[in-house]
């Protein structure tokens, strides 16, 4: 499980206030366990709504061809487990790519149904006129038309929070804006020198799976902070990297020894920039002589 996926079921643990509300059909009554025993499978949400009916939610930062079949799956444990036919199935995709999953499948004697939501239909600025910090930091995935609104608020947001809250709260939104490396590049710069030191084990992950993490690679060993420069550029470099391998499937032979030898903190800002709009990204790479 990702960074990202841990980060995403922390948040709805804790049930975004007005979120909650955008995405429910009607109130939440009880949040319910998300494993489903009998079948191994484990939900990213389950709760009983005021209206007895029962909300699944799943998370989905990538298009998933196989979608249909896994929400059947939950729908059959779900309705196993709980005895009822009054389920309600959401989708929520988080994903920077354009979303381009089915919400139906349709075989001989079987036509099953659930929601769609991308979740960059909701305009940030709902979430951010909330007093709950949660559903700020849901606001970043959401749809923004203005970047420098949205990093004001997420920062206002952390006036009078104690050290751990703060810690723990900036930890969210550099995992979650991951998925947005336009605005995550705006927010760390905006972090990078404050004084909030992170360890390893404060990053919900299997050691095997550390060192690759996003807030790993920004340098967060312990001891150090947020704006340790070697690690901020290797932050640069990765993002590079991600948006090139999924742009094309891979990393060309010879580019990824070329952008580690990149020290220059602008221009990998820029080639990133360059990189989400490129329609053509081998050219692109030759005209940035990355690419032989």
């Amino acid at each position: 499980m990702s960074s990202k996926d841990i980060t995403l079921k922390d948040i709805f643990e804790e049930v975004p206030h007005r979120l909650s509300k955008i995405l429910s059909p009607a109130p939440i009554k009880e949040l319910l366990p998300t494993s489903l025993p009998s079948t191994e499978l484990r939900v990213d949400f389950l709760a009983r709504l005021e209206d007895e009916s029962i909300l699944h939610m799943e998370f989905q930062s990538f298009n998933d061809t196989n979608m249909p079949w896994r929400m059947l799956r939950y729908y059959t444990a779900i309705a196993e487990k709980y005895q009822t036919h009054n389920i309600k199935q959401l989708v929520v995709y988080v994903g920077n790519e354009k979303l381009r999953m089915k919400s139906s499948l349709k075989i001989k004697n079987l036509v099953f149904k659930y929601e769609i939501l991308d979740i960059r239909q909701i305009d940030c600025k709902i979430l951010l006129e909330s007093q709950d910090p949660v559903d700020r930091i849901m606001a970043c995935l959401c749809k923004v038309e203005d970047e420098g609104y949205l990093i004001e608020k997420l920062l206002e947001t952390m006036e009078g929070m104690e050290e751990e809250q703060r810690k723990d709260y900036i930890m969210k939104l550099l995992t979650l804006t991951e998925l947005r490396p336009k605005l995550r590049i705006r927010l760390s710069e905006e972090v990078r020198h404050m004084p909030i030191v992170v360890r390893p084990e404060d990053i919900k992950l299997p050691k095997r799976k550390l060192r690759k993490d996003i807030l790993y690679r920004l340098g967060l060993e312990e001891g150090k902070q947020i704006g340790h420069e070697e690690g901020f550029l290797r932050a640069l470099q990765d993002t590079v990297l991600t948006l090139i391998r999924g742009k094309l499937g891979r990393v060309p032979e010879g580019v990824e020894v070329r952008v580690k030898g990149i020290r220059d903190r602008e221009y990998l800002n820029a080639l990133i920039e360059k990189l989400i709009n490129s329609g053509d990204v081998l050219e692109l790479l030759r005209e940035e002589r990355l690419l032989s």
